[in-house]
């Protein structure tokens, strides 16, 4: 009974094959009167077969469109959430981190004529505070040539004096580049050095980015200490960003040009065990430093910054450790807080300015030798426009009031300092 069920099947698949193929070939109506209910069924179950393919098929496009859409979608969230995250900054001192990326970020969109070109500053400022940045930048108008975008802002000519002072004393070839600025090369052999520091510390560092975009010396150590906020935000805007932190990693988009870089969470308002927190990033403090107090001193109370200035001059043992800073200056931080509506420090934001809690004389020389160090350089951002932009920084220097009623020049000092 079996092997004559599967004769039967087995005869009526030979039949529905044969009579299916001659039914393709030529009229299958002609054929056989069975010859055209088989077709029919036939040509149902191929149809309904290719549809169903078509349907798996049109499913999976769907499926990975889907999935696209919604990884972009993802994407942007993720972004606005980053972004968000770093416009909620607790502390004014904080946002303006991300305020000072946002400008050098401007800075470094001009093509030949940039004063420094940070690639990672947009990324890590976030869209909405390089968007604003960009929105307030002011074109240059009637340049011949016009080689620049935008004029310059404090920040970019703040940047740029940071920079050409760090590279400077950490150096013995760099030739001196700005009025009253001392070579590396004399200041060493006046102060009987053999050679420059190779170690710095950067308090209040936000988001700068030297390390990766500055030709340092190879051997140089860098720390840089903020807030806790401040600190997780660059971490991961660092990360986003593939820069190194671990040198010769080979893993990274922007390498890492110093030989050792990290940050510390601590706030310098309150008291450091500087010693402990050197000690265990490998620093020598038999060694000199290199402190810079970049766009720092001002968020913090009189009390605090000359405590401050007094303890990094116990810390650095060494002869040869230098301090460079800057702060805003005595009469147009006492102008500002009267609301003086005709005193204004450009490029900052007005509730930035407002959370400003002191100020140095526009001599800093007898605070700083309070604290423990002797002045070899001062100057203001008239100063130092003058120095880049050849006498005449009306031309192409961002047109700020940081002005006093009474005409005096300049919102902020800017100073280098030897140890005692």
């Amino acid at each position: 009974m079996i092997q004559a069920l599967v004769l039967k099947d087995k005869l009526a698949m030979e039949l529905k094959e044969l009579v299916v193929h001659h039914a393709w070939q030529h009229d299958h109506a002609a054929l056989c009167p069975l010859s055209e209910p088989l077709c029919l069924l036939y040509s149902l179950k191929s149809k309904k077969y290719s549809s169903r393919i078509f349907m798996d098929r049109q499913q999976q496009i769907l499926t990975w469109a889907s999935a696209f859409v919604l990884g972009i979608s993802l994407g942007r969230w993720l972004r606005q959430c980053r972004d968000s995250a770093r416009n909620q900054f607790q502390s004014i001192a904080a946002r303006s981190a991300l305020w000072i990326a946002a400008l050098r970020a401007v800075e470094s969109l001009e093509n030949d004529d940039a004063l420094f070109v940070d690639d990672m500053a947009s990324s890590l400022a976030g869209k909405g505070a390089f968007g604003r940045a960009l929105k307030m930048a002011r074109p240059v108008e009637g340049q011949s040539g016009k080689k620049r975008l935008y004029k310059m802002t404090e920040v970019a000519l703040g940047t740029w004096w940071f920079d050409r002072q760090i590279m400077t004393i950490m150096t013995t070839n760099t030739k001196s580049s700005a009025r009253g600025w001392l070579s590396a090369r004399l200041r060493n052999s006046a102060l009987g050095l053999a050679g420059p520091p190779r170690q710095v510390v950067v308090i209040g560092s936000g988001m700068d980015t030297r390390p990766w975009r500055m030709a340092l010396p190879p051997m140089t150590k860098w720390l840089e200490i903020d807030t806790d906020e401040v600190v997780h935000a660059k971490k991961r805007g660092l990360e986003a960003c593939r820069a190194e932190t671990v040198p010769h990693s080979n893993t990274s988009y922007y390498p890492l040009r110093t030989a050792q870089w990290d940050i510390y969470a601590a706030d310098v308002s309150e008291e450091i065990d500087w010693v402990r927190v050197l000690d265990s990033h490998g620093f020598e403090l038999d060694q000199p430093i290199v402190w810079v107090l970049e766009n720092v001193l001002m968020y913090l109370s009189h009390e605090n910054v000359k405590s401050l200035l007094e303890t990094l001059s116990e810390v650095s043992k060494a002869k040869g450790s230098v301090v460079i800073g800057n702060s805003t200056v005595n009469r147009m931080a006492a102008l500002l807080a009267g609301n003086n509506h005709e005193a204004s420090c450009g490029s900052y934001p007005a509730d930035m300015v407002e959370s400003w809690l002191s100020s140095l004389p526009r001599d800093p020389e007898i605070a700083l030798h309070e604290a423990g160090w002797e002045m070899t350089d001062c100057c203001t951002q008239f100063d130092i426009a003058e120095d880049v932009c050849n006498g005449a920084p009306e031309d192409v220097c961002r047109t700020w009031p940081g002005h006093a009623p009474d005409g005096e020049v300049g919102c902020d000092v800017y100073f280098v300092a030897n140890k005692l």
